[in-house]
């Protein structure tokens, strides 16, 4: 009861975070996990606005909770996976640059769980990137780069 009571409390609080941002925006004193969480909805518009199917937001291994992909798109056949980066303007290292090989091992290890995990693997997958560039203060709206295709699966993969 105490799963359930705890997702019912974070859809709600979901669902007003959004309400907020599609009326006012982020605030200036959003912290770090707000400002993410932001990047994420804005990717999620985007894609759709697009004509993306979101499958997934935020999908967790049930096996290995540390494993996390952003966002499971379909793009007509295709299954994508989507690994969002939300920066502000003014950082010096792009989100597509500041994805490490650390980071790109952990993708590749979730991809590859939520695969497994399919009674019936896709024939088509990719990874893309969403990179939000997140303007300081209130000044300037929100840009969106979409990278489509990152190499991350060993031709073997697939």
């Amino acid at each position: 009861m105490a799963l359930k009571s705890w997702l019912d409390q974070t859809l709600l609080q979901r669902f007003i975070e959004s309400i907020y941002w599609r009326i006012i925006g982020l605030s200036n004193d959003a912290n770090r996990a707000e400002r993410g969480r932001y990047g994420e909805w804005l990717s999620c518009r985007f894609l759709k606005g697009k004509g993306y199917y979101v499958l997934f937001a935020n999908w967790r291994n049930p096996k290995d909770r540390r494993d996390e992909i952003d966002l499971i798109c379909k793009d007509k056949e295709v299954l994508v996976f989507v690994e969002v980066r939300a920066r502000s303007t003014s950082s010096l290292v792009s989100g597509y640059d500041s994805l490490t090989p650390r980071k790109r091992r952990a993708l590749l290890r979730a991809c590859k769980s939520y695969l497994n995990q399919r009674k019936q693997r896709p024939k088509h997958f990719r990874l893309d990137i969403i990179e939000v560039d997140l303007p300081a203060g209130t000044e300037g709206k929100p840009e969106i780069f979409h990278h489509e295709n990152i190499a991350l699966f060993p031709h073997r993969f697939h």
